[in-house]
């Protein structure tokens, strides 16, 4: 211990020696740990961190499939009547719960209501979570039966922001969607259930702004008549489940398989069902995992190369001290002695790098979570704790390894009387010092061309992304969603529908009063928010099996929505007002054309009302749109409100105004007409089109800048190992010049020395990419992992930065003075 302290103390004294070297070397150390560390917390919070539920592992998400829709998407949420048959006969599952989200319109006393995220749980939810409320109960049985559950449960959140806490809250009765609710219970701090999807084809819950909904409120589920005598259509619903102790994954899914296939011939249903079955954290994490991984693979190859980076600095001190080492060898300090000396150089900077980028770590995850999109999962967790403390002092460790090691080990090759005989110059111009720096900057070369390769390919997909025909403008536009979830348009009101329709004109013939407007139009589904209501064409003249019927999303439009979003009439005509009185009209998009009539004129044509009441008549081909999400082509029907008036009505409004100035007026007017709604979303359409790419914009922006740092330390590295190498070799440079050698010629021969580490590493970066662009495949957009232009660009990037690095040492050894050089000498 004592000889330890002794070469720490040692080691700060020749670092306090070399400021330039030292402060290099710990901000070097500090940004790379404190990135990767950053980076980890989240890795950590989203996927590595159990959930705080009881048992985790033993929590699953169950589905259906359907074998009929296998080419579409064959895996389905739940059906009521099938979730409470299985729910009875599993002997695998401990218990299951269903639940439903929701958008809860919130108010207390007279205040304007608030949409609050809620969820509908069976009264099981809880328990099959472990979680039991700080406050009151949790939902009994007969409370989840029609006419006996209006009673709420508050997450705690809720309940200090709204009731500050106040112990006395329970029997208070909020109007959730304008009917009275008692709550009954409040839920403890740590309780977060996170957003579960309906399925993999089906976007995650979440609000219409495109962030991950929050559940704020909790109601008991109560299934709606249709739910209770529907076997095949009405999926809906998700289901968690806890399988019982002992009970496998595999097992799980063998015995709930066979269930549904036994119902599929006893019920002689239409089509086959099964189950899909999947591991709660896994259901949870899974669209945001590999992207996670990457990041951290990411600023973990930029703190690789500044590890190179620092090996190569280092190795130059070491040369420049084998004197020193010869004569502390020469006076009897053993291998071991001399290898302990040395690592406690790296020692000393890696513990004070980590030190500074721990705390650099708690800003850079403070400004991950800030800028980091919202429907990241379990974001709102992501802190510096203990796990993450470890974390960083072990990557202190591993990285003072990493470039301690080389240095070290080169001075036990030191030959004392060799060292003391020969100059510095002379020693380090040994083969294999050089051998060893060229191995270095190759391998330098070869992570930062596999980093910038994967950027590329990940901006390239972004731009197609962004840069495709969408189908409509989303400029000057201005989108306000707004929920009619009080009593004026509830169903146990004999009028409700009516209601609705009155709510939606006067709410279009008010917007288009504000002074500015061009044009107004409501429709049922806020773009870009994922597929909604899907449903299957049905002809009445060529009935088809359920399952082979076209998919199409059905949207609820006023007349002008067409002109409002710019969409183009291909054949026939848009809806008008008249279709009032004609609501069974209907206009489609080419795709829901080819899809549902191939082949023919689909004008005049006529399919079933998705909601079973009527035939509906196809007066208009519309051209297709990216209107539920950039990334695809949506088949789409489009009705006149006045068929289905919907309970989430998005007013789109055409203005030549900025939203700044035309959102105050819209909320105005809106709440002019009615001030019990609640307009949980006003923003631009532009804003809206930004928000659904949020997640494919922050990986892009992170990507670019890590294979930005990762060149800038090639330029250095590369730079760095060249002019030390010139410094050690003026002698010879002068002696060439001496003897009658053009520069040009040593420009040459520098780049040539520099040409083999560099084409070599980047050879060997193409082949670590194409391993790595198959991990990021399930990431990329229109845009193949082999990418011809991708690869070229982050080659040609690469090779010019090289060159750049290149040229200074180049001119320096150049245009040296030989006659100094051999006064040197």
């Amino acid at each position: 211990m004592h000889a330890l302290l002794q070469d720490i103390r040692q080691a700060v004294r020749q670092l306090r020696k070399s400021p330039g070297f030292s402060l290099t070397a710990l901000a070097t150390l500090a940004l790379g740990i404190g990135a990767v560390t950053s980076v980890f917390s989240v890795v950590h919070a989203v996927l590595l961190n159990p959930f705080a539920f009881r048992n985790p592992n033993q929590l699953v998400v169950v589905r259906e499939t359907v074998q009929e829709i296998e080419s579409t998407g064959h895996v389905v949420p739940f059906n009521y009547l099938h979730y409470a048959r299985l729910r009875a006969d599993t002997k695998t599952l401990e218990d299951a719960a269903i639940f439903q989200d929701f958008g809860a319109s919130v108010a207390i006393d007279a205040d304007h209501p608030h949409i609050l995220g809620g969820l509908k749980v069976a009264p099981s939810f809880f328990s099959i979570l472990g979680v039991q409320p700080i406050l009151g109960r949790a939902f009994t049985p007969e409370e989840a039966t029609d006419g006996h559950n209006q009673v709420v449960m508050l997450s705690y959140e809720t309940w200090q922001r709204l009731f500050h806490g106040d112990v006395a809250v329970l029997g208070h009765t909020l109007r959730v969607g304008g009917e009275p609710q008692t709550i009954i219970g409040v839920l403890p701090a740590s309780f977060r259930f996170p957003s579960v999807a309906l399925g993999p084809d089906f976007p995650a819950n979440a609000d219409k702004g495109g962030g991950a909904r929050t559940y704020e409120i909790f109601n008991p589920f109560v299934p709606y008549a249709w739910d209770k005598s529907n076997d095949i259509f009405n999926y809906d619903y998700s289901v968690l489940a806890r399988l019982r102790p002992g009970v496998t994954l595999a097992q799980a899914r063998a015995e709930l398989d066979g269930l549904q296939k036994a119902h599929t011939l006893t019920a002689h249903l239409p089509v086959h069902l099964g189950i899909a079955i999947q591991p709660f954290a896994q259901d949870i994490t899974g669209g945001v995992s590999t992207a996670l991984w990457l990041l951290f693979a990411a600023v973990g190859a930029v703190l690789l190369i500044a590890c190179v980076n620092l090996a190569n600095l280092q190795l130059a001190r070491a040369v420049s001290r084998e004197r020193e080492t010869a004569v502390r060898s020469a006076l009897g300090a053993s291998k071991a002695r001399l290898l302990q000396s040395r690592f406690a150089e790296s020692l000393v900077l890696a513990v004070f790098g980590g030190a500074a980028g721990t705390f650099l770590a708690e800003l850079g995850v403070r400004l991950f979570v800030t800028v980091a999109p919202a429907n990241i999962p379990r974001i709102q967790e992501v802190h510096v704790d203990w796990t993450v403390l470890l974390f960083a002092a072990g990557l202190s460790v591993i990285t003072a390894t990493l470039f301690g090691t080389l240095p070290a080990l080169r001075s036990l090759r030191v030959q004392p009387q060799q060292a003391m005989q020969n100059t510095t110059a002379r020693a380090a111009n040994l083969r294999e010092g050089a051998a060893t720096r060229n191995l270095l900057v190759a391998a330098e070369v070869a992570c930062t061309i596999v980093l910038l390769i994967v950027a590329a390919l990940v901006i390239r997909s972004f731009a197609h992304v962004l840069n495709q025909a969408r189908g409509f403008d989303s400029s000057h536009v201005t989108v306000a969603q707004v929920d009619l979830f009080s009593p004026p348009y509830g169903q146990s009101q004999p009028n409700f529908r009516g209601a609705q329709i009155a709510f939606i004109e006067r709410a279009l013939d008010s917007l288009r009063q504000i002074p500015g407007v061009q044009s107004v139009a409501m429709t049922s589904v806020m773009p870009l928010t994922g597929d909604y209501w899907v449903d299957g064409i049905v002809r009445p003249d060529h009935p088809l099996p359920p399952a082979q019927e076209p998919k199409v999303n059905i949207r609820w439009v006023s007349p002008d929505y067409f002109s409002v979003m710019q969409v183009p009439v291909i054949a026939g005509r848009s809806l008008t007002s008249a279709d009032k009185d004609h609501p069974d009209r209907a206009v489609i998009s080419q795709a829901a054309a080819r899809a549902a009539w191939p082949g023919e004129d689909p004008i005049g044509k006529r399919f079933n009302d998705p909601t079973g009441q009527a035939k509906i008549t196809v007066v208009g081909v519309v051209a297709d749109t990216r209107t539920n999400g950039l990334k695809q082509v949506a088949s789409m029907v489009y009705l006149p409100f006045w068929n289905f008036p919907p309970w989430q009505v998005s007013f789109l409004v055409r203005s030549s105004l900025p939203t700044a100035t035309l959102a105050p007026a819209m909320r105005r007017e809106i709440w002019n007409v009615d001030p019990e709604v609640a307009i949980p979303t006003l923003k631009s359409m532009d804003d809206q089109v930004s928000d659904s790419v949020a997640l494919e914009r922050f990986q892009t922006l992170l990507l670019a800048s890590f294979g930005v740092a990762a060149l800038l330390l090639a330029l250095l590295g590369i730079y760095g190992v060249l002019s030390y190498s010139m410094q050690l070799r003026q002698q010879e440079m002068g002696i060439r010049i001496a003897l009658g050698a053009d520069r040009s010629n040593l420009v040459r021969l520098v780049m040539r020395q520099a040409a083999y580490p560099v084409a070599g590493g980047l050879f060997a970066g193409l082949a670590l990419a194409m391993l790595a662009t198959r991990a990021v495949e399930s990431l990329l957009y229109e845009t193949k992992p082999a990418d011809p232009l991708a690869m070229l660009a982050s080659c040609t990037l690469l090779l010019l930065t090289a060159f750049l690095a290149v040229l200074i040492p180049a001119f320096r050894a150049a245009k040296a003075d030989p006659a100094r050089m051999l006064r040197a000498e």
